[in-house]
């Protein structure tokens, strides 16, 4: 008697599982399925019938969703920085004229040889230019002008402060030492700023950040 209890129990909780999972699916279980046998107690198998036909969609949906999901996230964060930056941007146009550049590598000078200062750390106004060593003044006023130079090891450095074509104050090292110039400048606007090598053979510049130029508006 047990037996056939056993026997009807597992065939009922068979028939009562494929109808709830053919229900939660839309009462419809001839899609594309899948046996997956759970139990085989007395001969009698419980066998679970997943639709994989809806699984499949349920997946696909998930899948589209969170890529769209993670796209849009991305998207938005991209928009708030730049918005961040060109807000940065903006607000900088109002603020006062500064640069500050500084050389990388080691550099033989030929005799009046502008300098260049290849690694802009600051550039407010835009007024000076890597390629060139040129700091074109945006707008009138009194600037403080900086620069650094340091020799290289067994060599002379002579190096001076020019505005457009008028040289000012000189810096000189040698031997691994530094030649430093500070100046305040009566400026207008448009005025070309560089340091210049004076003229003399066989002198190298030391690079490494050791050699640097700056300027900045103070009225």
């Amino acid at each position: 008697m047990a037996k056939y209890l056993t026997s009807s129990y597992f065939e009922l909780l068979s028939i009562l599982l494929i109808w709830i999972l053919g229900y939660s699916t839309g009462n419809d279980v001839d899609n594309s399925t899948v046996q997956i046998p759970l139990l085989d107690i007395q001969h009698v198998p419980l066998v679970a019938l997943f639709d994989t036909t809806n699984l499949n969609k349920v997946l696909t949906t998930y899948i589209i969703s969170t890529v769209e999901k993670a796209t849009e996230d991305k998207i938005s964060n991209m928009k708030n920085d730049l918005l961040k930056d060109i807000n940065n941007d903006l607000t900088r146009t109002d603020e006062k004229p500064a640069f500050s550049a500084s050389r990388t590598s080691s550099k033989s000078l030929g005799m009046n040889e502008v300098l260049t200062f290849d690694k802009v750390w600051l550039n407010i106004g835009n007024g000076y230019e890597r390629s060139t060593g040129v700091f074109t003044v945006p707008k009138d006023g009194i600037y403080v002008i900086s620069n650094t130079v340091m020799s290289t090891k067994g060599k002379f450095l002579h190096c001076h402060l020019w505005r457009n074509n008028e040289s000012n104050v000189g810096s000189f090292g040698t031997d691994y030492s530094s030649g430093t110039l500070n100046t305040v400048m009566a400026l207008r606007k448009g005025d070309k700023i560089y340091i210049k090598h004076d003229v003399y053979n066989n002198e190298s510049i030391y690079g490494g950040h050791w050699s640097m130029f700056s300027g900045y508006l103070i009225s």
